[in-house]
């Protein structure tokens, strides 16, 4: 959960005020973050995601495709609060959902690729739920893809330019998803211009972006649209198939087009708003000790400037990482049984009080800036669903295809899993991405989701998944009301069908 608040005094001088706000200074219809967009969304769309993003290669020599997907799906939200001390639980939401993706594909000679997808929502709240007030709202039309590709090595082939070899270039134009090393820091859809040149076993990819249009801006208190206007660089080198294991190292940097403006922000005060970063990232992945042990790792740092919580426009140096690691154990059995571990931790600022994002509530005048911030992607549960910023985070998982005997029965396409989550602050006076971790306690909680994905016909699939949250210690706070620390759940259902 986060809280969008103004510092009336220009400055957030002690944990005691920061809390004293929360109660008295009044909750805001944005005192929940949007569904849309938010960390908890994305969890539910990465497993789509991935799927919907993969490309098929074709055969013939031109090739036209199309087909899409509708998903009917059902979420209730329960946060378990009182926000007014009425008595009556203020964070329970319900949302109906129907989704609809469209999406052409042109492959010419698998030379010349056209990919197009649109997307189209339409969002049903129970009465009074909804987060901004609209019971009922369509989101879109809009694009979520449109791309053109080329591969020289299939022009090689095609067009006999030349003796074919085993070298690339690779050119991607348009809206898409653009991932870095596993997806730590940058993970996320851009308009982009994607240039990657393969010679051997080494990768090396250039990058020159701007963020799309509806991507939510970092920093919810930057007065305007909500939205962000960034532009991205960088490149990535990738050494592919050395031995079992696969190496990357990478360098973006991404410009805040708001960087250094000054807004006002009521009462006479002006505050100035923008974060510019750059990042260097490096890691691994592939198989470890033993055949069916992967593992992914990476670590980057962050460097740049941003603005402090002040009314003085000041900039501070950036100096933030993180740091994620994954094993995870695949049996060999019908049932394609899996078990994982992964540790996460991404480091925090002491004094930002509000938020590890946020310019106002965020962090303190004359300091440097050592909450990390990226655009990246990690699973961090369902109920509580952080992101990462002074985070501290152990998640075990497993899962199992339970009926799966071999065999075409419709029961053998049933998966179930569960993740167990354990969360932590890497400092533990800062807060976390849900605002009301102010306590000085670096127990944030425990989580436990537990899913199932269920395809019961070839193009018809049924989903299930349930997270609960228990609070820690960094929520408990005699000042605030004490139903901040009951547990937290979600439910969410939804039916799939493609064509």
């Amino acid at each position: 959960m986060k809280i969008n608040l103004l510092s009336q005094g220009g400055r957030i001088k002690s944990k005691l005020l920061a809390m004293v706000i929360a109660v008295l200074g009044g909750w805001t219809a944005e005192v929940f973050a949007q569904v849309e967009g938010t960390q908890a969304e994305r969890i539910l769309d990465e497993p789509f995601r991935l799927k919907m993003d993969a490309s098929a290669p074709a055969g013939k020599r031109a090739v036209v495709n199309w087909g899409g997907w509708f998903r009917s799906s059902f979420w209730d939200i329960d946060d378990n609060l009182d926000l007014d001390g009425d008595g009556r639980n203020d964070g329970r939401h319900t949302l109906r959902r129907q989704q609809l993706r469209l999406y052409g594909d042109i492959n010419l000679d698998q030379v010349h690729q056209f990919y197009v997808r649109g997307r189209l929502d339409y969002l049903d709240w129970n009465s009074g739920t909804s987060f901004d007030g609209r019971d009922s709202d369509w989101d879109g039309p809009d694009l979520d893809r449109l791309w053109y590709e080329f591969r020289w090595s299939a022009a090689q082939r095609a067009y006999g330019w030349g003796e074919p070899t085993s070298d690339d270039v690779i050119v991607r134009i348009g809206r898409q998803y653009v991932e870095f090393g596993t997806g730590l820091a940058l993970s996320t859809p851009l308009d982009a211009v994607v240039l990657t040149a393969r010679r051997g076993g080494l990768d090396v990819t250039g990058l020159l972006a701007l963020s799309v249009t509806d991507a939510y801006n970092i920093d919810q208190t930057a007065p305007g649209d909500s939205r962000e206007d960034r532009k991205y660089w960088g490149v990535e080198l990738k050494l592919r198939q050395w031995r079992d294991h696969e190496l990357f190292a990478y360098y973006f940097a991404q410009q805040d087009q708001d960087q250094g403006r000054l807004f006002h922000v009521g009462n006479g005060l002006m505050r100035a708003f923008g974060y510019d970063s750059s990042y260097v990232g490096a890691g691994s992945r592939g198989r470890a000790f033993l055949r069916d042990l992967q593992y992914t790792v990476e670590v980057v740092g962050e460097f740049g400037k941003s603005y402090a919580s002040d009314a003085i426009p000041n900039s501070q140096n950036i100096h933030a990482w993180a740091f994620d690691t994954e094993l995870r154990y695949v049996i060999q059995d019908v049932r394609r049984s899996q078990v994982l571990v992964e540790y996460l931790l991404a480091s925090g600022d002491s004094d930002r009080y509000l938020s590890p994002t946020d310019t106002i509530g965020g962090n303190r005048i004359h300091t440097g800036d050592t909450s990390f911030n990226g655009w990246g992607f990690r699973n961090t549960g369902l109920a509580l669903a952080p992101t990462l910023s002074n985070l501290g985070m152990v998640r075990l998982g497993a899962s199992t295809f339970p009926l799966r005997t071999g065999s075409e029965r419709w029961l053998d396409e049933l998966q179930v899993g569960t993740d167990v989550f354990l969360y932590h602050k890497q400092q533990t006076g800062g807060v976390m991405s849900d605002s009301l971790s102010l306590n000085d306690d670096s127990f944030v909680g425990t989580g436990v989701d537990v899913w199932a994905n269920w395809r019961l016909l070839s193009d018809v699939a049924w989903t299930v998944r349930y997270g609960i949250f228990k609070p820690g210690d960094a929520f408990y706070n005699p000042l605030l009301d004490q139903s901040y620390r009951n547990c937290r759940q979600q439910f969410f259902t939804g039916v799939t069908i493609n064509f």
